[in-house]
């Protein structure tokens, strides 16, 4: 398991260095976002403003970056920042937080399921998925820390350890302002699968809906507006079902967990919380392209829901090498880690031709 997860830290920090530094050397600067991130943090270290950069300014008239997106787990990351103010640290970072979500899953598969062998498995399955890869690539974004939260949540809820969980359910939200929607999902999720719950998780499920519902709220109406005079992301608000792409990144998800979560279909009914921004801003079209951070959300859901599928099905572990075939399948024929990490890192180039998802 360690071993898995250092080749993850390893590699995707080799292809996320290198990939800044070509886009550099090719376009002028480390792309948008990083570079909205990199000098939010340099500014605030600096006193030059709280999380201001001349880039959001200039778009969304936006006085700190929090009048985009409110991301409170920035703050955190002040300290280490000012000992080491470069772009690396930031996807030094990610690479990190991601490769620990890949041991943070395994533990949680291993308390569920009882089974060392099906929680490497179901790691490994998660360590192939292309979202995650989206993630890791597509440079700097807070909500590259909210799987390990995530899983350390789903972990203590089961442990039934409902205070330390509350620790972790407010860390994922301070990665950004939608991140209630999966608390939502999740609590939807435990509702569907233990229909007569005990007063004590019926008042955390409750808790922890509420929780989620006040913080969108309060990063919608009173956080954003403050830093800025309008929500610049509804520029992109067009309310529709793009059927295509939707079906196409639905596809994708499944594959990439083996198609494990089908056995269970009403764990699927809060996939539509989950997509909530995809149908609100359907015209943003690189919501539905899993090459990014957008999926951050889907994955970790279906994770979670893979692995009480694999315990209430009682699958052999002969099936999970099956999904683990289909999840490697999908990796190589969607992964941007096939078809930019590994020219990038070992010099190997894959045609094109075989990028069938993306």
């Amino acid at each position: 398991m360690i071993v898995l997860a250092v080749v993850y830290f390893m590699f995707f920090t080799q292809y996320s260095i290198q990939r800044t530094h070509v886009w550099y050397e090719t376009r002028g600067n480390y792309g948008f976002d990083l570079e909205v991130f990199y000098y939010s943090l340099l500014n605030t270290i600096h006193g030059d403003g709280f999380f201001f950069n001349n880039l959001e300014f200039k778009m969304f008239n936006a006085t700190s970056h929090f009048g985009v997106h409110n991301s409170p787990v920035l703050i955190l990351l002040l300290p280490l920042f000012e000992l080491a103010p470069k772009i690396e640290t930031l996807l030094v970072l990610q690479s990190l937080f991601l490769a620990l979500s890949i041991v943070m899953y395994y533990l949680f598969g291993l308390k569920v399921m009882g089974d060392e062998k099906k929680a490497l498995m179901l790691a490994a399955v998660y360590a192939v998925n292309p979202a995650l890869h989206g993630l890791n690539r597509f440079e700097f974004h807070p909500v590259s820390f909210a799987p390990l939260f995530i899983f350390l949540f789903a972990y203590l809820y089961e442990a039934r350890k409902f205070r330390t969980a509350l620790t972790f359910a407010v860390l994922t939200l301070s990665v950004k302002e939608d991140a209630g929607l999966v608390l939502l999902a999740l609590s939807a999720f435990y509702v569907l699968r233990c229909g007569d719950m005990d007063g004590q998780v019926v008042k955390f499920n409750v808790l922890i809906s509420a929780l989620a519902i006040f913080w969108m709220f309060i990063s919608l109406i009173f956080v954003i507006p403050h830093f800025a005079p309008v929500y610049g992301q509804f520029r992109w608000f067009a309310p529709n079902v793009p059927v295509k792409l939707l079906s196409m990144l639905l596809l994708a998800m499944i594959l990439s967990f083996g198609l494990l979560p089908l056995l269970r279909p009403k764990y699927l009914l809060p996939f539509p919380i989950l997509l909530t921004e995809h149908l609100l801003f359907a015209n943003k079209t690189n919501l539905f392209i899993f090459w990014n951070h957008y999926e951050y959300m889907i994955i970790t859901y279906l994770a979670i829901v893979t692995v009480y599928v694999v315990k209430e099905k009682n699958l052999p572990a002969r099936i999970l090498l099956y999904a683990l075939a289909i999840a490697v399948l999908t990796f190589f024929i969607s992964s941007p880690a096939v078809y930019e990490g590994f020219p990038l890192v070992f010099g190997i180039r894959i045609p094109y031709r075989f990028l069938i998802l993306y």
